[in-house]
């Protein structure tokens, strides 16, 4: 059986990071069952002796006899998530977790029990393999209002974390199994995690990509030497200064939406945003008001009929806001030219009203939708993330950068899949406190500072705790 094996060195070479290089290990991998790490030393911390740890693979979950009331039909046009019912253990917040049920084991009954009759594959109903979602077919024996009962196998993913103690002793922590959002093994206050190990579903033997040291070196991406706002938003800024009213509309799609955390408002990006804002600000009377629109693109939203549900004029531009946020990951597939002359449309129609505007670059996604393989991702691929910052700097208009955040999770020993509710593009708390970090860095901290500097500061800390801090 082979090893990974982490050395506390002080420089090394390791094939499998974006920029081919770790902050204080060394990695050998082979067909993998088991974990090493040490002699050597982790910060201050003097590991004397090599520890091994065996990883276990993640466990089959066998369901049985698991009721639907009733089974629609099988939509093979649809998203893949979207294409009939879906198993509920491989349910996330709206979608499936994609390659998690073993597909051969799936059996759709009219009954509970040994006695039931099976329907069949491919007579009775159609299975999308990859992402889990299943339906009728015509001519199907299963009817309309009738309800069926599954068995199936599964295998959820984990993320365990190697941690150690002033002492010098390493430990293993396991994580609980899940889909969609899969949390890190917590670990005792008195040791510091050091790695992960992300155990996907299905996994049977690990490799490097599987495992996440912890970088506690990284340099701050966020830092500037001047706060942002007071040049690119100075009426923002004054009013938030002086306390004069200050309208925020905030323009996008799900993740506007709350996508990943739900109805609870207090959880959402704006309102983490507009929360540390009034702590930095004490004085302002900031109001925001949300022009969201899941799943569309900008692009549906500003053609959108006047008078409907969602209408740019009423929603974005008649508030005459003071500062428009804008998030669309729907937009991703604008190439550099299209968000040059697509932009170029919304800053003419802000700018025309006085508005100041924040281009907010998008969280990373399901990896084979960016084109990549792995999720430690050195730098965001799409051109559209480019072409956000490229239109930022041409036409002197402010950029959060929450994908430079995401970019980063992964030296933070955390696979940024891991806060996808859904699987697929709708991040939990921890993703949506990522925006409103972006956010804050262009502005100054009465108090610290810049918020650049301190936002790179937070970065060091070990990741689940900063996650986790209010």
């Amino acid at each position: 059986m082979g090893t990974l094996v982490l050395l506390a060195l002080s420089s090394c070479c390791y094939a499998h990071t974006p920029d081919g290089t770790l902050p204080m290990y060394i990695v050998y991998s082979t067909d993998v069952g088991s974990v090493v790490i040490g002699p050597g030393t982790v910060g201050a911390i003097t590991v004397d002796v090599a520890f091994s740890f065996d990883v276990e693979m993640p466990r089959h979950i066998v369901v049985k006899d698991e009721k639907h009331d009733t089974l629609p039909m099988f939509n093979p046009k649809a998203g893949g998530w979207a294409k009939g019912a879906k198993p509920r253990g491989i349910q996330t917040e709206e979608c499936s977790a994609t390659d998690r049920l073993h597909p051969e084991t799936l059996r759709v009954k009219d009954k509970p029990g040994k006695d039931a009759t099976v329907f069949t594959l491919g007579k009775d109903y159609e299975l999308d393999p990859f992402w889990g979602t299943f339906g009728r077919i015509e001519g199907s024996a299963i009817a309309a209002d009738q309800p069926v009962f599954l068995d199936y196998t599964y295998e959820p993913d984990r993320l365990d974390t190697i941690a150690v103690d002033a002492t010098g002793k390493v430990s293993l922590f396991k994580g609980v199994p899940s889909l969609g959002v899969v949390l890190p093994a917590p670990v005792p206050e008195e040791f510091t995690p050091v790695a992960r190990v992300f155990v996907p579903g299905k996994c049977t033997s690990l490799t490097a990509d599987n495992l996440y040291p912890i970088f506690f070196d990284e340099p701050d991406t966020l830092t500037a030497t001047s706060s942002t706002a007071e040049t690119l938003l100075p009426k923002t800024l004054e009013k938030l200064r002086t306390g004069a009213p200050l309208t925020v509309v905030t323009f996008g799609d799900s993740v506007t939406c709350g996508g990943g955390v739900g109805s609870n408002q207090s959880l959402w990006w704006q309102q983490q945003f507009m929360t540390r804002l009034k702590k930095c600000f004490p004085e302002s009377q900031a109001t925001w008001k949300n022009a969201g629109w899941g799943g569309a693109s900008s692009a549906a939203y500003m053609n959108s009929p006047k008078g409907s549900e969602h209408d740019y004029i009423r929603d974005v531009l008649e508030p005459k806001p003071d500062l428009v946020i804008i998030e669309f990951v729907n937009d991703a597939y604008l190439d550099e030219q299209g968000v040059a002359k697509h932009y170029g449309k919304i800053l003419a129609d802000l700018r025309g009203i006085g508005a100041e505007v924040i281009l907010m670059t998008p969280h990373l996604v399901r990896p084979d939708w960016m084109g990549l393989e792995v999720m430690k991702v050195k730098e965001d691929p799409r051109p559209y993330v480019k072409g956000l910052k490229a239109f930022g700097a041409a036409n002197n208009v402010a950029v959060a950068d929450a994908s430079t955040l995401y970019c980063n999770l992964w030296r933070q020993g955390i696979p940024h899949m891991t806060l996808m509710t859904n699987a697929i593009n709708h991040p939990d708390e921890r993703g949506h406190k990522l925006f409103a970090e972006a956010l804050m860095a262009l502005f100054p901290d009465p108090n610290k500072g810049s918020e650049q500097r301190r936002v790179g500061e937070a970065k060091r800390n070990p990741p689940d705790k900063r996650f986790y801090e209010n």
